[in-house]
Order: structure tokens, then sequence, then C-alpha cells
């Protein structure tokens, strides 16, 4: 999935691009996410999320696994 998305997204797999509002990665899912997130990421219980880029606003963990590299800010 890559690309340019406004308002609620759900990410499984590979995500390259922009988010403008909220990014969900389901229970039990795994996700790469490579660009940046204007918004709200969450991780729902089981998923397994890797984040490189930037996260401009807040991280809701609801029970997954969350690692990554570039910039957090919120």
């Amino acid at each position: 999935m890559r690309g340019m998305y406004d308002g609620t997204v759900t990410i499984e797999g590979r995500f390259t691009g922009m988010v403008n509002g909220t990014a969900i990665v389901p229970a039990g899912a795994d996700a790469e996410i490579r660009g940046m997130i204007n918004g709200t990421l969450i991780a729902e219980p089981g998923s397994r999320v890797q984040v490189t880029g930037m996260v401009n606003g807040t991280i809701v963990n609801r029970g997954g696994s969350i690692s990554g590299s570039g910039m957090i800010n919120g």
C-alpha cells in the first residue's frame, strides 16, 4: 500500500507514504510503515508495528508491539 491518505486508514503489511488522520494496525497484524503519520497511530492487541519515518501526533498502544526509528513528535 502506498500513497497519501486523509482520514482513517487500516494498515496491514508494508505501507509507504503519508497519512493525515488515524492509522490503525489491526489485532494480530504485522505492519511496516515508512513515511509520515500526521495524527494518531493505533496498535491493536497482538499487532507488530515497525515505523521508519515520523509520527507527528499520538501513538496509542492497545497491546501491540511498536518499534521504530525516526521522529516522534507529540
